[in-house]
């Protein structure tokens, strides 16, 4: 069972390993300057790679920290239903493009949604290029089970049940202002609002009722002593969303935060 010390510790390790495949490049372009002499600017070259390298290890160091501090406070308890908890925080693992895991208050992971390809040149691509390609993510439930498939392109998204069989397809939509998209299927329309800072989300039914809202930067007090960064997205279901509708909100979910930790 995953819980949230678990995911400090994986995430750690992920960070640890995003810093050493960081500095490959640094490795490469350094023995070519020695061996080629090439003029100075070419060291320019290296210069994200190390920021990037730096930055990750600093992060390794933070999740390990977290880790410890919440080391053997879990017990091993029943995994809730995913589609039945209408309040979650999402949390993502260092990745090429997602690893978004669902936790409860309680700490215990519920699902994640993840990309079904982690080619390692998905590293070095930057998110414009590397989403200029169609994915499929899977949605699994908290014993690691695939529940969903995503498979996501410029405009649509189509959602599939773990037979490959086609349930739903989205089409995006852009409306006249800039910070919403419309999202039709079923005949149903769901319109995504944005913050002007791109922090909160809404999602919002015909007539104007919120089927469901992200908040960064707010939690219930009682959930901080078990999560100790304060910028987990919280996700709040309106209690009349039905199941599809749920499954709806964590593919356009994905889609939102499908390079938060490139």
């Amino acid at each position: 069972m995953m819980n949230i010390e678990k995911y400090y510790r994986q995430s750690a390790t992920a960070y640890l390993n995003a810093s050493l495949i960081s500095c490959l490049p640094v490795i490469f372009f350094l023995a070519m300057f020695l061996s080629i002499k090439l003029n100075r600017l070419f060291l320019l070259l290296i210069i994200p790679f190390c920021l990037y390298s730096i930055t990750a290890f600093v992060s390794y160091l933070l999740q390990k920290r977290r880790c410890e501090r919440l080391a053997n406070t879990f017990e091993e308890t029943k995994v809730k239903s995913l589609l039945q908890s209408r309040t979650v925080l999402l949390s993502f693992l260092p990745a090429p493009s997602l690893r978004m895991l669902i936790f409860d208050g309680e700490g215990i992971v519920l699902g994640e949604i993840r990309d079904e390809k982690f080619a390692l040149i998905r590293w070095y691509l930057p998110s414009f290029l590397d989403g200029l390609r169609s994915k499929k993510y899977g949605f699994y439930n908290g014993e690691n089970m695939l529940q969903y498939q995503f498979t996501m392109r410029k405009h649509s998204i189509e959602i599939r049940n773990r037979k490959n069989q086609l349930i739903s397809k989205m089409d995006e939509k852009k409306t006249d202002k800039a910070v919403q998209t419309s999202y039709i299927y079923d005949d149903k329309q769901l319109v995504l609002k944005r913050s002007l800072a791109f922090t909160d989300y809404c999602l919002e039914k015909e007539g104007g009722l919120i089927l469901a809202n992200v908040k960064k930067g707010w939690m219930p007090k009682d959930w901080q002593k078990r999560f100790l960064d304060p910028n987990h997205p919280v996700v709040s279901i309106h209690h009349s969303a039905a199941n599809k509708d749920i499954i709806h909100i964590y593919a356009i979910l994905a889609k939102i935060f499908a390079y938060k930790d490139h």
